[in-house]
């Protein structure tokens, strides 16, 4: 028994989930690690002496096993200059140079992050002169999150970075438009005050919610080991991770005289036989025993089973009767709803609403059953 639901009666919502997350700098076997860029030569760059920070457990293979002398770092071995340079590439490399064909779009638009959360705080979208540009100097502090956390996005207004390194406690927080600011100055970067040193409101960073990465750019003694340390004194990271949920609703409308027959095997008379299938049943298929590591088999009959030689509890046969009960003819006698499936166009069950309680399918009254669920 199956009924069409028309377009009219499906819906399909999206709508936006968080989780907040904290990580310090003592939690780097998760991936969240505070790596340091810094700009130089990579002209003959050598892996054995360049400038690197590494996370995790020292591991070494020695020759005795074989093997040439090997270290490494269970978490990784992160290299300063191609950081620096892997950041600058991605995020800031065009951010200054215009556009030849406009004065309001920024050039090139494939460069990393969303460039329409790149304007100053607390204004809207306008034109070029109003741009508040990424900069990037000779060094870069990087804190990477990885997706497993952030989801789809880091959420916009979310991110607050601690650091207790130096001698006062950091507060950086993001703005909403890929900016990161000091909370101690937040009055005046809310003013739309760009560029100067922290105490005129300037960004020290930024937050590039669609990659999980976040920069501190500002080479100020403030900000010079900000998320750098890997003691006990170090930073923590909050956030919160996006994920997009759909909600789907349908109406199954049952009209009058509809779904009034029953498909129930105990309303019909003259029932008989079994089949009963013992464990231990092999299946063949012409005239070979089916691989069983390949995957459950397609039965095409009953007889397609060979039961172990010592059952004998199995009949081949079954008699599905051809009338129905008496009590099937009264006029109090109707069917109950208990389940609702819900099917493809394929007719491939893809959902099942159960009913805590059945409804009973009043053949003179129209009803209707609204499934919604959530994915």
């Amino acid at each position: 028994m199956f009924k069409d639901i028309s377009s009219d009666d499906r819906s399909i919502k999206t709508f936006k989930t968080y989780k907040k997350f904290t990580f310090t700098n003592l939690d780097s076997g998760s991936g969240v690690f505070g790596l340091e860029g810094i700009s130089g030569s990579v002209h003959n760059f050598d892996t054995g002496s360049a400038a690197s920070q590494s996370f995790g457990v020292y591991n070494s293979v020695s020759k005795s096993y074989g093997h040439p002398w090997h270290t490494w770092y269970s978490a990784g071995t992160f290299f300063k200059i191609p950081t620096y340079f892997q950041i600058r590439n991605l995020y800031y490399q065009y951010d200054n140079i215009p556009n030849p064909k406009s004065t309001e779009t920024r050039y090139p638009l494939y460069a990393g992050g969303n460039w329409s959360r790149k304007w100053p705080h607390g204004r809207e979208d306008s034109g070029w002169g109003t741009i508040n540009p990424r900069k990037l100097g000779g060094k870069v502090n990087v804190i990477t999150i990885p997706q497993e956390y952030f989801g789809e996005e880091i959420k916009p207004y979310s991110v607050k970075i601690l650091d207790d390194s130096g001698e006062a406690t950091l507060d950086l927080r993001d703005d909403g438009h890929g900016q990161l600011y000091d909370n101690q100055y937040s009055a005046s970067f809310a003013a739309g005050t760009p560029g100067g040193s922290p105490q005129t409101g300037s960004v020290v960073g930024n937050v590039f919610y669609e990659h999980g990465v976040i920069t501190i750019t500002d080479t100020g003694s403030l900000y010079y080991s900000a998320s750098l340390k890997t003691d006990t004194d170090g930073f923590s990271v909050a956030f919160e991770s996006s994920k997009t949920s759909y909600e789907y609703q349908y109406m199954c409308n049952i009209n009058e005289y509809q779904f009034t027959g029953t498909t129930n095997p105990s309303v019909v008379t003259g029932r008989s036989g079994s089949i009963y299938i013992p464990q231990g049943a092999r299946y063949i298929y012409d005239g070979k025993l089916k691989d069983w590591e390949k995957g459950s088999p397609d039965y095409q009959n009953t007889i397609d089973l060979v039961l172990p030689p010592a059952s004998s509890s199995y009949s081949s046969s079954y008699n599905t009767g051809n009338y129905y009960e008496n009590f099937t003819t009264h006029s109090e006698f109707g069917t109950y709803v208990t389940n609702i499936g819900l099917y493809n166009p394929e007719n491939e069950l893809m959902a099942i609403a159960k009913l805590s309680n059945p409804i009973k399918n009043d053949k003179d009254l129209p009803i209707s059953f609204l499934v919604r669920f959530d994915s």
